[in-house]
């Protein structure tokens, strides 16, 4: 199954070129794991595009391979600075941050195209809400800009 499909012909149709990860970049997302293996719609995703776009989808959001590496280590920084209650664990694949005071993750072992969950340091309630039900859509409402898609689904 092509999950990510609907997304790539949007971005194509407004003609957003799409650059892809090599094999070499595959294997390094996979050694950042530290156990299981990654959904494949968030490895159909890097195939696809995991060396960035050009034009308006995610620029400026870290969660392409330049920065991938990164993300764990800032996030776990971000909780601590934030002396927050909430903790990362080897389920937990951080895949998106901006500004250094917000990410996204999924878990891993959430199925092929896992909810995502979000944390913002400048939430009163300290905690880590699931703001999509699935990967592609936080792809889409990431295409789509949608203001209303850091907030909790219930």
């Amino acid at each position: 199954m092509n999950y990510i499909n609907e997304v790539v012909k949007r971005l194509e149709k407004n003609e957003i070129n799409m650059e892809k990860c090599t094999e070499d970049d595959l294997a390094i997302l996979n050694s950042i794991l530290k156990k299981g293996e990654l959904p494949k719609a968030y490895i159909q995703f890097m195939k696809v595009m995991g060396n960035g776009t050009k034009g308006k989808f995610m620029r400026g959001d870290s969660c392409f391979m330049n920065e991938i590496k990164d993300l764990r280590q800032g996030a776990i920084e971000l909780l601590e600075e934030n002396n927050s209650k909430n903790t990362i664990t080897d389920n937990d694949f951080i895949f998106w941050m901006s500004q250094g005071c917000m990410f996204c993750f999924f878990k891993i072992n959430e199925g092929d195209n896992p909810p995502v969950y979000f944390y913002n340091e400048n939430r009163k309630d300290d905690k880590f809400t699931k703001i999509t039900n699935s990967f592609t859509d936080f792809l889409i409402a990431r295409l789509e800009m949608k203001k209303d898609l850091f907030k909790e689904v219930y």
